[in-house]
């Protein structure tokens, strides 16, 4: 089980490197969000395009064909294989984990990665798809994910000059813990359905 979780943290790390490197726009903590959301997208889903997308389409010049080959190997095999295994519902996806929140700030940093998070798996997950016609429960799930990213749309959007105690501060980051708890089970309910 350890190998396997160093595994898993070496090939986190190269696809932050890459990331990095090739000048994403996108963060690491929205590419695996979005990548998990393709992989437990109901629509045909092409992993190509999927990488093409980080870079808005404009996939950057590569210096040589073992870049090529690296990139491809790192996103394509690697990382897509490693999220891929959460389709399993006894290796449920989780988000990523946050230190307790010290200040107002740190808050509104926190909330807004997690509303990345939550954005950039519905947008793999919808695939640019409308019209919709999905399962009650399915559909209940990307409801209460929608609301959820609003409540870390609303925390970002908190005046900064709202003054907090530090007991408000704990609640306001123990309410953010629950949220989490809500988004990773509606994310994972939502994997297993399509599963």
């Amino acid at each position: 089980m350890t190998n396997t979780n160093n595994d898993h943290g070496n090939i986190d790390q190269h696809v932050q490197q890459l990331l990095n490197e090739l000048d994403c726009p996108y963060k690491f903590h929205e590419v695996r969000a979005s990548f998990m959301g393709a992989i437990a997208s109901p629509f045909v889903v092409d992993p190509v395009f999927e990488l093409n997308a980080l870079w808005d389409g404009a996939f950057p010049n590569l210096d040589s064909d073992a870049k090529l080959d690296e990139v491809t190997k790192v996103f394509l095999q690697d990382f897509w294989s490693a999220l891929a295994v959460h389709a399993d519902a006894e290796q449920p996806f989780s988000l990523t984990i946050l230190s307790k929140a010290t200040s107002p700030q740190d808050l509104k940093e926190q909330a807004q990665l997690r509303g990345e998070e939550i954005d950039a798996f519905l947008n793999g997950f919808y695939q640019d798809q409308e019209n919709l016609e999905l399962d009650q429960d399915l559909g209940e799930s990307l409801d209460i994910l929608d609301e959820l990213l609003q409540m870390y749309t609303d925390l970002v959007n908190t005046d900064e000059s709202l003054a907090l105690s530090s007991a408000e501060l704990s609640d306001l980051f123990d309410n953010m813990l629950k949220m989490t708890d809500m988004a990773e089970m509606e994310i994972n309910n939502i994997i297993a359905s399509c599963a």
